[in-house]
């Protein structure tokens, strides 16, 4: 999908990596210069998760009275949740306004991040979000992706970008190519948008570790390299055999790429079930912000 110039969402919540997204929308919404919108969603399970149900050890009137008592603790824990997040949110805001952002609107759900996300992310130009949120266990990786943020990436049909927990705008772009038709457009979608206009970009295309780059690797290489440069970027491109995490983890420390771009495709739940992912293991082998363009 292409980038335009729709609104861009910015997934927050009360995790360490908050400031790293809300910086990235105010670096995206500067290059495409367009309007962000700052998104919280309170999960009612969590705000209800520390109630314990005694009822089924009262008499029928202890019962009402526990019910109650329950039912307000939960209405008071949620009244709580709200205005958190609302100062939370105005804070991200206030942020943005003394950056000199203008267009920031902010947004308060109840419900899932990623049922929110796929009726909003229609009229969102681009998705940021943190690899990890406040649920993801303290002690996990650095670069390990959260298991509901991976299946988020796989199924919103806008771009999405994923930060760390640290963010500074990108200075080189590392472009991970393998000459289907998802990278392919993920191509024609930088090249089309403003989004990256002006950085340096590395077209990395990846094989099997004994294989050598046929004449179709230089065609598709080149057609990459071509489209970009057409498009006013200043662009290098390369074929190393091996294994495509393994590559581009080590091409990310080669060219000190601080910005990875991935296209990917749609797959099965039973592929996904057979072979995995790529996009996810790829995602884990690098620990700096990756632009995922479906």
């Amino acid at each position: 999908m292409i980038i335009t110039d729709k609104k861009i969402l910015a997934c927050v919540d009360q995790s360490d990596h908050t400031d790293s997204v809300a910086l990235a929308a105010m670096w995206a919404a500067q290059q495409l210069r367009t309007p962000v919108e700052l998104l919280h969603v309170l999960d009612r399970h969590l705000e209800t998760a520390h109630s314990d149900d005694r009822s089924g050890t009262l008499g029928v009137d202890a019962q009402d009275i526990l019910m109650a008592n329950l039912s307000n603790e939960d209405a008071s824990r949620s009244k709580m949740a709200r205005e958190q997040g609302r100062l939370f949110l105005s804070r991200l805001r206030q942020n943005a306004l003394d950056a000199g952002l203008t267009g920031i609107d902010i947004r308060q759900r109840h419900g899932t991040v990623a049922g929110t996300l796929a009726d909003l992310a229609p009229n969102a130009s681009l998705v940021i979000m943190g690899r990890r949120g406040e649920r993801t266990a303290s002690t996990a990786p650095n670069r390990d992706i959260s298991r509901s943020v991976a299946d988020i990436i796989r199924t919103l049909p806008c771009p999405v970008m994923l930060t760390p927990a640290a963010f500074a705008p990108p200075t080189k772009v590392l472009l991970a190519f393998d000459g289907r038709s998802a990278t392919r457009d993920a191509v024609r979608a930088v090249a089309s948008s403003g989004l990256l206009k002006g950085l340096p970009i590395h077209v990395t295309m990846s094989g099997k570790p004994i294989s050598k780059p046929t004449n179709d690797s230089h065609k598709q290489l080149d057609w990459a390299q071509a489209l970009l440069a057409d498009a006013g970027f200043e662009v290098s491109s390369t074929y190393v055999p091996g294994q495509a995490a393994q590559v581009i983890a080590q091409q990310v420390n080669e060219h000190n790429a601080d910005l990875l771009i991935l296209g990917v495709g749609t797959h099965s739940p039973l592929y996904q079930l057979l072979f995995g992912s790529k996009t996810v293991d790829i995602l884990r082998a690098v620990d700096i912000p990756a632009l995922i363009i479906r």
